[in-house]
């Protein structure tokens, strides 16, 4: 059928969007709903790593220098920072038939693709939004980036189940590519017509 066909060339994905390969956690977690058209995976740059490693070592110090009961705030700080760490060290974003879902670390939403009203590539001042991070500005717009992104990002207007308007950005090196698959699933799967038809999102 010519319709199906049409579908299938929409949904189709970018060849230079897949990953080479996929980590335990995508593959748990960040399935998505149906075909999954786009992948991205941005890292924690070395110099962040390193200078959170540093922090991370400074209540060593107090027990290096040998002062009485500093093992003890070292073995409650260590794992604590070691966490914080883990948690943003990665940005992860999926785009599937049904849903665009972004978890920076173990945090993020996942936004029916019906859901969504518009999504275009754009760029942005990490000043605005105060830094990096999972960020909300003072225009109530949220954003997950990752230092490294050069200020590219994609802007996702789209509602919750209560109809609310809800914009999030989404911090990418390869925000074209992001775009377009966003644009190739809400093709597939339009826009729902009110809020009643929208499953459950989340705030």
């Amino acid at each position: 059928m010519v319709g199906s066909d049409n579908e299938s060339r929409a949904l189709a994905p970018r060849e230079e969007s897949k990953p080479a390969t996929t980590d335990a956690y995508e593959r748990e977690y960040m399935k998505g709903q149906g075909m999954v058209l786009h992948r991205a995976k941005q890292r924690t740059p070395w110099p962040m790593g390193a200078l959170m490693g540093v922090i991370s070592l400074l209540p060593l110090i107090p027990v290096v220098a040998g002062q009485t009961g500093a093992w003890i705030a070292a073995a409650f700080t260590l794992p604590i920072m070691f966490a914080i760490w883990m948690l943003f060290a990665v940005l992860r974003v999926t785009v599937s038939e049904g849903s665009v879902d972004i978890q920076y670390g173990l945090f993020g939403p996942s936004i029916p693709t019906r859901a969504i009203e518009s999504a275009e590539a754009t760029t942005y001042s990490w000043a605005k939004f105060g830094g990096w991070g999972i960020r909300r500005g003072r225009d109530g717009e949220w954003i997950y980036n990752m230092p490294g992104d050069e200020g590219r990002a994609v802007r996702v207007v789209w509602r919750d189940e209560k109809g609310r308007r809800k914009v999030t950005l989404i911090g990418s090196k390869d925000h074209l590519a992001l775009a377009e698959a966003i644009g190739k699933a809400r093709n597939a799967l339009p826009p729902a017509d009110d809020a009643e038809a929208l499953p459950p999102a989340g705030d």
